[in-house]
């Protein structure tokens, strides 16, 4: 694979034109060109396919340094080929920079056919580069814990150094779900943003979904305020194959799984399958079905610019930004409402329509710049357009400008070219003196190949350029490219049928600043913290939050909360916009427009499963489509509180609210229902949410400053978040006496506290890595002994192992632990005073750094008196059970390695090695008689009774002392002694 190069002969050299001048290096990436516009590299959806036909090999990492001087930075760390591209061939993308400047991260896919006819699977895989100086000889590492039979593209940098990227690995990574099909073709797609920990032990400790997106996440970037912002492709609408295939000659094959596990029933489709949104245009079979009256169809695809936590919390669009402010137009939902209209005037006197490749200004925060790009037929290429969006700037005070000339956003074969138009950009980044640079392509039309099909030629000549400004207002590319003349290149490979060849000057594509920069602050909400009004419910609930989300987190949930559903931003007027809770009194009117008021008595959430097949039942394609479904997750189910509605549906209480329970880590999406479960307000968007979020929306389609009727956002502690609460915590599955929000194993009665560990050696020693280092006789095994019937043994008189170190060594996932011990028990006897042994145990850190935990020698670790014979423990007294406090470690996955130190002393055995939640669970609230000293105590601090006055302890961060004649333990609480109390944080409570 790797072939080292002379440095100064062959990839690095001087542009022989006087060079541009830049603050500072450039890394770019050079491309085949390919004419191809469907699912190649650098169209706008469907590009992450590792094939040749969608990534010809040949490209590579190029940097451009300030003087002009251009080095290969993949060849000079001895990657790819020239000439014939066979096995060790390469095709480069998306380069990100580290904080600190020196190092960058990239995808790249190695390999081609080597003989004609040969078929192989090819997979975009990320890597690190260091070595990035001028002098520097660079280094290329494939980055740990990415999935490995999955295209992972487009890495960033997070905060702390894990990375973030986009994948097409299938959300459960169940592989029969592989790959996921989009909402529009039905075409293979990314599945969302994934964050890696490269230091993490195994791709299971270190290996996260932040988003779920039925058609794809792209291109992420992290800004100056910490947040994550990026372009999704918001695509929720019922399936266009399958529409065809019932209206026309089928064609597509189109069906549905019963459900999404590999072994589903397939069945075909009859005329209403889908459940959610409303039936597409053309549907007129379906509309005029009693269900659809005065409906109109719906139809929707855009690629908006969205933004999250580092974490994937808070999920939306960039400053709630809507199709209001960014202008795509939108018919009224119900044809007989006057209310109601189509919408065609956005907010913004220049809107888009779509926004891909953003970058942040390094200048001005919050400044970012990107695309409006066709969906075909430009490899994504358009528009350069900015937008001004800081933090807690409204929606409605937001404009899009155009950087480029309007003109630029079309690509029209047919007629002639404006006189504007300056050709098609792409990737646009502004540097850090203020200068704007991107790929750029003369080219007014839709690319398309005009050369022969083994000798392709495509139209597009993609340059990095600067723009320079205009007398207009509008920007053009230079007439001049940073990398002067170009990069020439002659290469051939199979496609597999034809020998393909291309000669000539390569793409120049995903130009990126190397420079420092400081880290941002990472915004993620403290998982101690909701709104004041909502921390109320929870406190008068007594139920802690902190141990909520855990337990949110540790079953995969999240609960989602919204204030007052009849609240509406005041600029949807093609939604019904006058509620009112079924029922109750309570609603929101526009005065203007009081007429007809819609009531709403349930919010039901529908989410996104993957069982739409298409190809046919006896042949079908690879993967699957996601359709609505009712939500159905059975743990999302279990804690949810009875409700009069539909399926997957929730009562909306009499101020407005509503909450649930929903799946974590799946996209969702809901709609307001009548008494009969109509639908009536829609969401017309997927989310997803993170383990353990509590998320907290003040209304549906929230308001970006006023509502219908005028006012700011509810502001109302919402009361069916009061009555989630109250009706989780006293859910107990297994009638074990620990309520399920405590509970780690709520379906088995014999378990309450989480364990990573719990090793009685019943499979040997298959749980762990057996260390021999000296290859030698001694070695860990098992045996069995009184009182254990398997033990983990080594034997130290097997040979004189002076100095001799073995070792067990495991991962353990303390994740979701908040305190730990480690207990084990152990047996040991020494051969004599002069011949003992050592058992140290350490915990490694998955960087490599290590703390010696336990450490015992000789009398110190003998649990039984000296023997000269080989010693096995005859009795129970002869085994010691040891305990140590791993606190320190919770929270991360860890490696814990048992070392045997010889010393030619004897057999020496462990069994019953336990990692779990310290202490029990506590117990419910509990009255006691006694009085208190009044006053405040800092949680933790230990209060002391005193005679003659008597209080009440209180959930709080401090014990707030009251009158009364009792002592009642709330939330929170524990009580020790009888009359002796403490705080007990991240306790049980009630």
């Amino acid at each position: 694979m790797k072939r080292f190069f002379i440095i100064s002969l062959l990839f690095i050299y001087t542009l022989p034109i006087k060079a541009q001048t830049l603050p500072n290096p450039i890394i770019f990436c050079t491309q085949i060109p390919e004419p191809d516009g469907f699912a190649t590299s650098l169209e706008t959806f469907g590009n992450h396919h590792g094939r040749t036909s969608s990534a010809p090999r040949g490209g590579d990492l190029y940097i451009r340094y300030p003087n002009g001087t251009l080095k290969n930075l993949t060849q000079a760390a001895g990657y790819g080929q020239t000439g014939f591209q066979g096995a060790t061939s390469i095709a480069v993308r998306d380069p990100s920079v580290h904080w600190d400047g020196t190092k960058a991260l990239f995808s790249m896919v190695i390999g081609s056919a080597t003989a004609r006819y040969q078929v192989n699977t090819y997979y975009w895989q990320l890597y690190e580069i260091k070595g990035l100086g001028q002098n520097e000889t660079p280094v290329i590492t494939k980055l740990p814990n990415q999935p490995t039979n999955y295209n992972n593209v487009q890495p960033i940098y997070g905060t702390d150094d894990r990375i973030l990227f986009t994948s097409d690995r299938p959300r459960n990574g169940a592989a029969h779900l592989y790959p996921q099909h989009d909402e529009y073709e039905s075409s293979a797609i990314v599945t969302g943003i994934w964050r890696l920990d490269p230091k993490a032990c195994s791709m299971a400790d270190g290996l996260e979904m932040l988003t779920h997106s039925p058609s794809g996440d792209f291109t992420p970037m992290i800004d100056r305020a910490g947040r994550v912002v990026f372009t999704r492709w918001d695509h929720l609408q019922r399936d266009q194959q399958a529409d065809a295939d019932a209206t026309e000659a089928p064609v597509y094959g189109t069906f549905n799984y019963s459900d999404e596990t590999a072994e589903a029933t397939k069945y075909a489709n009859s005329t209403d399958i889908e459940v959610f949104p409303e039936p597409r245009p053309g549907r007129d079979d379906l509309l005029a079905l009693p269900q659809w009256a005065n409906t109109n169809p719906q139809n929707f695809n855009i690629f908006n610019p969205w933004m999250m936590n580092e974490d994937g919390s808070e999920l939306e669009m960039l400053n709630h930004l809507g199709r209001h402010e960014m202008g795509n137009y939108m018919t009224q939902n119900f044809t007989n409402d006057p209310n109601l209209t189509d919408f065609y005037t956005p907010i913004s006197p220049t809107p888009i329509r779509s926004m891909f490749h953003i970058q942040e200004s390094p200048i001005t925060p919050g400044l970012y710049y990107g695309i409006e790009s066709p969906e075909f037929g430009t490899h994504g290429s358009g528009m350069v357009v900015k937008v001004n969006s800081p933090p807690g700037r409204h929606p409605e005070q937001i404009t899009f400008q155009y950087v480029t000339h309007p003109a630029t956003r079309f690509a029209d074969d047919n007629d002639p070219p404006s006189p504007n138009h300056s050709g098609m950009y792409r990737n646009p980044i502004p540097l850090s003196d203020g200068k704007l640079i991107a790929s750029h392509s003369h080219s007014p039309k839709h690319d398309s190949n005009i050369g022969t099909a083994t000798v392709p030629i495509s139209r597009y000549d993609y340059r990095i350029r600067l723009l320079d400004s205009t007398a207009s207002g509008y920007f053009i590319a230079n007439a001049s490219a940073l990398t002067g003349a170009g990069i020439t290149k002659s290469v051939t490979w199979w496609s597999p049928d034809e020998m393909i060849s291309f000669n000539g000057v390569l793409w120049e594509t995903y130009p990126v600043e190397v420079r420092a920069r400081p880290r941002p602050v990472n915004p993620t909400i403290s998982p101690e913290h909701v709104a004041p009004s909502e921390q109320a419910l929870f406190t008068a609930a007594g139920v802690n939050l902190h141990d909520f989300r855990k337990f949110l987190r540790r079953n995969n949930l999240a609960v989602l909360a919204i204030r007052d559903v009849t609240s509406r931003d005041d600029e949807d007027h093609q939604q019904p916009f006058n509620l009112k809770v079924s029922g109750f009194a309570h609603q929101t009117v526009n005065p203007a427009m009081p007429s007809p008021v819609y009531e709403v008595k349930h919010l039901q959430f529908l989410q996104a499963d993957q069982i739409r097949g298409i190809g046919g039942i006896n042949n079908p394609r690879p993967g699957r489509r996601g359709i609505a479904q009712f939500m159905h997750d059975p743990t999302a189910m279990l804690y949810n509180p009875p409700t009069t509605g539909a399926q997957g549906s929730t009562n909306i209480h009499a101020d407005g609210s509503a909450a649930m329970v929903v799946p974590a880590k799946r996209a969702i999406s809901w709609q307001l229902t009548d008494q009969n479960n109509k639908g009536i307000v829609r969401e017309r968007l997927w989310l997803s949410a993170r383990p353990g979020e509590v998320r907290t929306c003040t209304s549906c389609h929230g308001e970006s400053t006023l509502n219908q009727a005028g006012n700011v956002s509810p502001a109302n502690a919402p009361q069916a978040l009061s009555t989630l609460l109250n009706h989780i915590k006293l859910i107990d599955t297994d009638n074990d006496g620990v309520k399920d929000i405590y509970d780690a194993f709520p379906n088995d009665p014999a378990k309450q506290i989480a364990e990573a560990v719990n090793e009685k050696f019943v499979s040997n020693l298959a749980n762990w890595m057996n260390e021999n280092l000296n290859n030698d006789a001694v070695a860990w095994t098992t045996l069995s002994t009184t009182c254990h019937a398997n033990a983990a043994m080594i034997n130290n008189r097997a040979i004189d192992n002076t100095g001799r170190i073995d070792r067990l060594r495991r991962i353990i996932d303390m994740t979701n632990m908040d305190v730990a011990t480690l207990t084990f028990d152990v047996a040991y006897a020494r051969y004599d005073a002069s011949k003992s042994d050592r058992l140290r145990v350490w915990v490694v850190a998955c960087d490599g750094t290590q703390q010696l935990v336990y450490d015992k020698a000789g009398s110190d670790l003998a649990t039984a008196p000296d023997q000269t014979s080989l010693f096995t423990p005859t009795a129970c007294n002869q085994w010691r059970k040891e305990t140590i406090n791993l606190s320190a470690f919770a929270g991360r996955a860890v490696q814990i390695v048992f070392e045997d130190v010889g010393g030619n002393g004897n057999r020496l055995f462990l069994d019953n090695i336990l990692v779990d939640e310290t202490g029990v669970p506590c117990p419910n609230n509990r009255t006691l008689a006694g009085n208190i000293q009044p006053g405040k105590y800092d949680a933790a601090t230990v209060i002391l009774t005193q005679n003659n006055t008597a209080t009440k302890v209180l959930a709080a961060s401090v014990v707030t002392m009251n009158a009364g004649n009792s002592i009642t333990l709330q939330a929170g609480f524990e009580a020790q002694n009888g009359s002796t109390f403490r705080a007990y944080i991240g306790g049980c409570g009630q």
